[in-house]
């Protein structure tokens, strides 16, 4: 068993240096992990390691895809039982079209987003993606989504992303700390924050020909068993290694508001982000010491409310 575990473990890293030398970008095999745990509301760092490298990111960048998707339902007044037809561009990826989608299938915009959020389901993303960017462009729906994209990131602060493509299977490369910022922005939208906390939902499909077929999609993070634990994706990938961002809420607290200096009621939600894990148990149990070692030291730093080192806080633009 030994000696099979080694084998394995040695064609990963060779698969994985493979990645690297055939698309000149550095992989979770060629890095240190990443870690970033911060209190949200107040924008507090409370832990942190390698958080302003850029690396793959893998299917978490499944939630930029969504949470544009989003945006998109909200200003359009787009109905989320919107019937989205299955372009042939979606179906490229055969690994991670995980509810087998064929081209011409039909979906509704509320299963979409459930896969692609809940699972690293790459065909549901690139469908969500053709419909936004259709909108935008008929002449380069794919071009004009990966735009918003970019231009969400560059509106929130993430500063060291640059998105290649409008799903997690087309590497795309983030910073720690830009995860963080794209993990708020994401749980502030009561769309995302439902589907994320959600533990299964069915799928149903519609083949072209009319006949329908339902699957369970049953949500990747095992965090969610967690008490208090409401978000928001694990996702796992080649070249971003086993990754995930978190959050955990308590009650409301009473704190000076960073902006304004003033007294302010806030609710407490720690979030945590782990990048380029090389095992899914590792992935875990860095989140989970994370969580709770983070709430230790966010008490700690509430008795100091001390902001006067700006570098220690991540605040997104409103």
């Amino acid at each position: 068993m030994k000696r099979l575990t080694t084998r394995i473990a040695g064609l990963a890293c060779a698969g994985a240096a493979l990645l690297s030398a055939c698309t000149g970008v550095r992989t979770a095999a060629d890095m240190k992990p990443s870690y970033l745990a911060m209190e949200t509301h107040s924008g507090r760092i409370l832990y942190a390691a390698n958080p302003n490298e850029r690396r793959p990111i893998g299917m978490l960048a499944n939630i930029a895809t969504a949470v544009v998707t989003i945006d998109w339902v909200n200003s359009g007044n787009v109905s989320m039982e919107t019937m989205l037809t299955v372009p042939v561009s979606a179906c490229r990826w055969p690994a991670t079209n995980l509810l087998k989608l064929q081209p011409g299938d039909r979906i509704s915009l509320r299963d979409a987003l459930h896969s692609a959020i809940m699972w690293d389901d790459s065909a549901c993303a690139a469908t969500l993606a053709h419909a936004c960017g259709s909108s935008l462009s008929t002449m380069d729906p794919n071009g004009a989504f990966v735009a918003q994209m970019n231009q969400m990131a560059q509106t929130i602060g993430m500063n060291a992303t640059r998105f290649k493509g409008n799903n997690g299977a087309i590497i795309s490369l983030a910073s720690t700390r830009d995860l963080a910022l794209l993990g708020m922005y994401a749980i502030e939208k009561p769309q995302f924050k439902g589907i994320s906390s959600k533990k299964s939902h069915t799928a149903t499909i519609t083949k072209a020909y009319g006949q329908t077929r339902q699957v369970l999609i049953t949500n990747s993070n095992r965090l969610l068993a967690y008490a208090n634990v409401d978000g928001v994706r694990a996702a796992r990938s080649k070249s971003a290694g086993c990754c995930l961002i978190a959050t955990s809420t308590r009650s409301s607290v009473k704190l000076t508001n960073p902006r304004t200096g003033q007294p302010s009621t806030y609710g407490q939600r720690l979030l945590v982000v782990v990048a380029g894990m090389p095992t899914s148990q590792e992935r875990y149990s860095t989140a989970t010491n994370l969580l709770k070692d983070g709430w230790s030291a966010w008490e700690k730093w509430q008795r100091s409310d001390d902001f006067s080192n700006h570098s220690q806080f991540i605040i997104l633009p409103h």
